[in-house]
């Protein structure tokens, strides 16, 4: 092979790959493993091994097919290399990019091999280069507005990640069904030479683009309701806070108000030298006092609420309740999460204390953040029996699997965390450790 021709083929691999990886990297580019520098080397070593295989495809129809198998493994390893994100995520941008790429090799190959017959000896040629860029220019700014403006903004939305298990099968139908039409009919070239076939591929890829922009406009349905219930329960939690604190304060403007009518019962006794009806009105005031537990715990104004809201509940019982509580303001933990998490975790606490029997009964809650793990305990007092099946714990009120501690579980599996339950005669002990990125 001349170096001509090495050059010809060298330069249209550069047009053909260079868009279509864009098109890859544009809703992952905050999620890159690696430098600039690193990652362009990879790239540059991806490209060449493109370009062999290129050469390689020029032998025959059953070469061509194999190649563009070692592609998509090729496309799939530096993806699974440079980029951090699920799997399935990964899969589905990358057969979205595959059907486009498809597509374009296929009305560029009827436009350079049928309508300009010149071209038909040279695959790869400058002329098929130019033909090739003509027909980016045309398509290219649509699929990129929807890959940034749209699929970007569903991939880095963390509720999403169940239904990517599914989603990326969409593409991959339409990605099977592409290339066993190709190579079922001779490959790219001899598909493309009916037009019929041409405006197959044109209505199929409308088609795939048409499913693939409704998943994602459902989808992105389903975050913003996600984010308005996010939304509501913050506000739900504000109100909580402001109500707790609108009630302390009226409990201590009434308290001062009493004050001096307070005083004139306590001369009365100490006058009337009556220490034993003394000391029952001072125990009995004491208890009508407002709630001496604190207003705040956190910096997070949800997760405080919540807080306050169980350790009120937690002093209407007679239950010894500590909390220190260190949870940076820039957590990639969601609010929901946070708020199910730290709620199971109290509300389980509260009713194994409720239930106590014993007379001491205490709820000791720590959480701590390190070196990019979140770490909760939380240790209460109970007593009674603990039932559980193996590793799963069983509800005391219907012997069935326990919800919160399922739900504590899976949102620690989440955050790629543990959350382990330990206890011994008296006391209950939970620890929670979540995997997050935090920013200081």
């Amino acid at each position: 092979m001349s170096l001509f021709r090495l050059l010809e083929i060298s330069v249209y691999q550069l047009f053909d790959l260079f868009p279509n990886l864009i098109l890859a990297i544009v809703p992952f580019r905050d999620s890159m493993r690696f430098s600039k520098r690193n990652t362009t080397i990879i790239v540059l070593v991806l490209y060449a091994l493109l370009v062999c295989s290129r050469i390689l495809a020029l032998k025959g129809i059953s070469v061509a097919a194999f190649m563009t198998t070692l592609w998509i493994i090729l496309y799939l390893c530096f993806y699974m290399i440079c980029i951090r994100a699920q799997l399935t995520k990964l899969l589905f941008v990358l057969l979205t990019v595959l059907n486009y790429g498809s597509f374009v090799a296929i009305i560029y190959s009827h436009f350079a091999f049928q309508r300009f017959p010149l071209a038909i000896a040279r695959p790869y040629s400058f002329f098929s280069t130019g033909i090739l860029l003509l027909t980016y220019s045309v398509s290219y700014p649509i699929l990129y507005r929807m890959v940034n403006r749209k699929l970007k903004i569903l991939i880095t939305f963390p509720e999403n990640n169940k239904f990517w298990r599914y989603l990326w099968l969409v593409p991959a139908t339409f990605c099977l069904s592409y290339y066993y039409n190709l190579y079922a009919n001779g490959g790219i070239i001899s598909f493309s030479t009916e037009l019929n076939n041409v405006l197959f591929a044109a209505f199929f890829n409308l088609g795939a683009l048409f499913v693939t922009y409704l998943v994602m406009h459902l989808l992105g349905e389903s975050n913003a309701n996600l984010k308005l219930k996010a939304e509501n329960y913050q506000l739900g939690m504000q109100s909580m806070q402001y109500e707790n604190l609108k009630g302390r304060m009226e409990d201590a403007r009434r308290a001062k108000h009493d004050l001096r009518q307070i005083l004139a019962v306590v001369q009365s006794y100490l006058k009337d030298d009556d220490k034993e009806g003394l000391s029952e009105y001072m125990h009995r005031y004491e208890i009508s006092l407002p709630s001496a537990s604190p207003i705040s715990y956190c910096g997070d104004y949800a997760l405080n609420a919540l807080i306050v809201y169980y350790a009120d509940m937690a002093e209407a019982k007679h239950i010894s309740f500590d909390a220190k509580v260190q949870y940076p303001d820039s957590l990639d933990i969601t609010d929901t999460d946070a708020a199910v998490l730290f709620g199971n975790l109290l509300e389980n606490a509260i009713e194994a204390c409720i239930r106590q029997t014993q007379e001491r009964r205490f709820i000791l809650l720590r959480t701590k953040a390190i070196q990019g793990m979140l770490v909760i305990t939380l240790d209460n007092s109970y007593s009674g029996s603990i039932e559980r099946l193996g590793d799963i714990f069983l509800s005391s009120k219907s012997k069935r699997e326990g919800i919160g501690t399922s739900s504590i579980q899976k949102i620690a599996k989440k955050y790629n965390g543990t959350a382990q339950f330990h206890f011994d005669d008296t006391s209950f002990h939970a620890s929670v450790i979540l995997n997050t990125h935090i920013h200081y």
